[in-house]
């Protein structure tokens, strides 16, 4: 009889418990909603190119701040639809970031899949612009299903956690830009000289860039060497257009010439006249010149001027003869139409310089080099 007792009581003690960790179950998040919101100041443009190449997500995320051995690879595709990487870290967890939408340079959606979560965590950012040099960015991250009820109490911190993630990748992001934006370069104006030019021009994926360059330089300079003539200058790199959702370059690997002449199939030949422009010396390796180019883009956006195409990355120190990469010279000129609102400024006696200077003041002020 005792022993009945003991068992009825063991017995009435486990259901006493299921039935609490079911209450628990019942009373813990079913799932995961995080909406956050961060205002960034640079184009739509240039926040729409941070957050659709993926290779970029690595240099603000924050999850290394969790798991300091967390390893991050590139899959095969880089930018917009079908981009991804992969990571692994023994806090972290493993699993994948890929991108299924990108639309018009406002929207994207990205998903996580991680084996310590309950599931997949979609995100779905928008950029909405507040000017030409702002944009509000705004997010909304949720599970794709909920939390299995017998798993919901494991779970209950999971929706706070991902909260803090997502606040400090933001708040990362920001200073990511913003940094580019404000890096130290000396952006000069002044005027375009014409030039003539030969090579290859055709549209190409920007990840492809490097490995276009490597193979077309060598056919330009067997061609003019061919005809006997001797480059006027450094090799430059053209763009007259862009597809910043596919992420696609219409990009001419040239070089200049003094004289103007026919070319042969499979070669270009352009004339850029005389214009002005703005220019700026950016010294590093190439990889680095996207934060030459997002100064300029926020000069550019910050003012009333047309840009015209095609933007000229003039390559003035050849890597074979110099191997510190940190003296690597790279001129970047962005040209400017010469008429409607470039005109309208300089009736208006508001010079380019003037709005430069303006820049750079700011700037200085920012970082606590002028004294309000």
């Amino acid at each position: 009889m005792n022993n009945k007792r003991i068992y009825l009581f063991a017995l009435s003690g486990l259901v006493l418990l299921f039935l609490f960790y079911l209450a628990i179950c019942y009373f813990s998040p079913k799932t995961m909603s995080v909406r956050k919101s961060v205002q960034i100041k640079c184009s739509k443009g240039l926040g729409f190119i941070m957050l659709n190449d993926i290779r970029e997500w690595n240099k603000w995320i924050t999850w290394k701040n969790e798991d300091p051995d967390l390893a991050i690879s590139p899959g095969g595709r880089f930018t917009s639809v079908g981009a991804n990487f992969t990571f692994e870290g023994p806090e972290f967890g493993k699993g994948m970031v890929y991108l299924d939408e990108a639309y018009k340079d406002s929207v994207l959606v990205s998903y996580i899949r991680n084996n310590r979560w309950p599931g997949e965590v979609a995100t779905y950012w928008q950029m909405i612009p507040e000017s030409k040099t702002s944009l509000m960015l705004n997010t909304n991250s949720r599970l794709q299903k909920n939390i299995p009820f017998l798993k919901r109490p494991f779970y209950r911190e999971f929706e706070a956690d991902f909260n803090k993630r997502m606040e400090a990748d933001l708040e990362a992001l920001r200073n990511y830009i913003e940094g580019m934006v404000n890096a130290q370069f000396g952006v000069k104006t002044g005027s375009f000289e014409m030039h003539r030019f030969v090579g290859i021009k055709t549209p190409i994926p920007n990840f492809k860039m490097q490995k276009y360059y490597a193979e077309s330089y060598p056919k330009i300079y067997k061609l003019l060497d061919s005809l006997k003539i001797d480059p006027s200058g450094p090799p430059v790199g053209m763009v007259f257009g862009w597809d910043g959702i596919n992420s696609i370059v219409d990009l001419m690997a040239a070089l200049p010439v003094k004289e103007k002449m026919q070319v042969p199939p499979g070669f270009d030949y352009v004339e850029i006249p005389t214009s002005p422009c703005i220019k700026l010396e950016h010294y590093g390796f190439y990889n680095t010149l996207k934060q030459a180019h997002a100064k300029l883009d926020y000069v550019m956006n910050s003012s009333t001027f047309t840009l015209q195409s095609p933007i000229i990355e003039e390559y003035v120190t050849s890597p074979s003869k110099e191997p510190d990469t940190s003296k690597w010279l790279t001129n970047i000129y962005y040209l400017l139409e010469n008429k409607g609102a470039y005109a309208e400024e300089v009736k208006r006696k508001r010079t380019l310089e003037e709005l430069v200077q303006e820049q750079e003041k700011q700037r200085k002020k920012k970082l606590g080099l002028i004294k309000k």
